[in-house]
């Protein structure tokens, strides 16, 4: 796990209850002897609230007899079990801490982009990130603390952009079908890809900056449909149209646990910000998993179409759905819907996000749209971007930090950023 004041590995994290942010135990207890402060935020600060983050334990592999296919399948399952035993534990500790720092941090930031600035938005940079022979830029992330953009495109390749300088910072190749699934973990030290060609790869960033191949996740017999990440940064959930879904040690590259229960395909996950669930999209149906038991919590009903995309928002209690029907938003406390939002006649909604906030929800299509959470319960449109005339269908997005721009993949593989004119950080875009 990455200290987020030294930007280092720690072998003994520990997380700030109050903030949420992860440190080395040794750093940050003189930090706090010295100041009294947190390093991040400079609010007051003391070890009462601060907690150790459990992660797994590997066995050395130096006492590990390998002698025999019995001998290794056994230290096999000892290394499953005693890895699912801390996983367990250390979800629970961090859903709890996670649930505590939601209610205690229902303040809205004052940094946050008004409906105003959101209805003003316009698009205001365009480039060209991936090969046109195989168009579509079909998954995409940002990485706030650098507004570092990653893309991954139908062309079977990644691509790591900094949408400040207008530089690409690293052309990830190795997949060889389409990547349908990217995400950046531990504040961009990382790189995972999900790719049709079932496999899901690891990538490292070096010292210079750029990205390199590190490892292959190879256990899924079909296309992988998506790749999660646990809010802690520690463990990575993958889900594939075989019909399962598995779970990963990041740091060890090391799979925890495989689930294979029902026939179902899933064509879209999400975590739930508690850590503790996950939800998984299929046929028409959203299903809900306890991570820790593997187990089949409930499902509902969503759509009459193969779910496209599902979104949860930060404080847990909304869950957007999307499919050829339309957006449909959910209120999870009651298990009902909210609103049920057209569909693109065009396309069928694809891509959908929650800004950081919760109080914004764009959808993407021939067109994106804003919507507005917190006018409940009306729920209306802020704004539609579709002045862009000749740029293909959306195919996935992400709110930048701040919900102050919007970052969108298109079908004929161009990266679109729609900001408002007063925005002078994207001036340059």
């Amino acid at each position: 796990m990455i200290c987020s004041f030294s930007k280092k590995s720690t072998e003994c994290p520990v997380i700030s209850k109050t903030s949420g942010y992860i440190f080395d135990k040794l750093l940050i207890e003189k930090f706090i002897l010295d100041s009294g402060k947190c390093p991040i935020t400079g609010e007051p600060l003391s070890m009462d609230d601060i907690v150790l983050v459990r992660t797994p334990k590997i066995p050395d592999a130096e006492t590990v007899d390998m002698s025999s296919s019995s001998n290794s399948k056994t230290v096999e399952e000892i290394d499953c079990q005693r890895m699912l035993d801390d996983m367990v534990e250390a979800i629970r500790e961090s859903s709890a801490r996670l649930r505590r720092f939601r209610r205690n941090s229902r303040e809205i930031p004052t940094s946050l982009a008004s409906a105003d600035a959101l209805q003003n938005c316009m698009l205001s940079g365009t480039h060209h990130l991936h090969k046109t022979d195989m168009p579509g830029i079909l998954s995409l992330d940002i990485d706030i603390s650098k507004d570092i953009i990653a893309t991954g495109g139908a062309d079977a390749n990644a691509i790591v952009y900094d949408q400040v300088s207008g530089n690409v910072i690293s052309a990830l190749e190795g997949h060889t079908k389409q990547v349908t699934s990217i995400k950046f973990v531990k504040e961009g030290e990382l790189v995972i890809t999900g790719s049709a060609d079932s496999t899901v790869r690891v990538w490292q960033r070096s010292e210079g900056g750029s990205y390199k191949y590190k490892h292959i996740l190879d256990h899924h017999t079909d296309e992988v449909q998506a790749v999660m990440i646990h809010p802690i940064q520690t463990y990575l959930i993958t889900a594939s149209l075989d019909c399962t879904w598995n779970l990963y040690d990041i740091s060890h590259d090391f799979r925890i646990v495989a689930c294979a229960k029902g026939s179902e395909r899933f064509t879209t996950a999400a975590f739930h910000p508690d850590g503790h669930v996950i939800g998984t999209g299929t046929s028409r149906f959203v299903r809900f998993w306890d991570v820790s038991k593997q187990d089949d919590i409930f499902k509902i009903d969503a759509h009459a179409a193969p779910v496209s995309s599902i979104a949860f928002s930060e404080n847990g209690y909304h869950l957007a759905t999307a499919a050829e029907d339309g957006v449909k938003l959910w209120d999870l406390r009651f298990i009902r819907t909210l609103m049920t939002f057209p569909s693109d006649l065009k396309t069928g909604t694809r891509p959908i996000d929650f800004d950081y906030s919760g109080l914004y929800l764009a959808s993407g299509g021939s067109h994106i749209s804003v919507y507005d959470i917190a006018s409940a319960p009306k729920y209306g449109t802020i704004a539609t971007f579709s002045d862009y005339s000749g740029i293909a269908n959306i195919t996935s997005l992400k709110f930048g930090k701040d919900a102050k721009y919007i970052a969108a993949g298109s079908q004929d593989s161009k990266l679109l950023l729609f900001s408002s004119p007063k925005n002078d950080e994207l001036m340059d875009c």
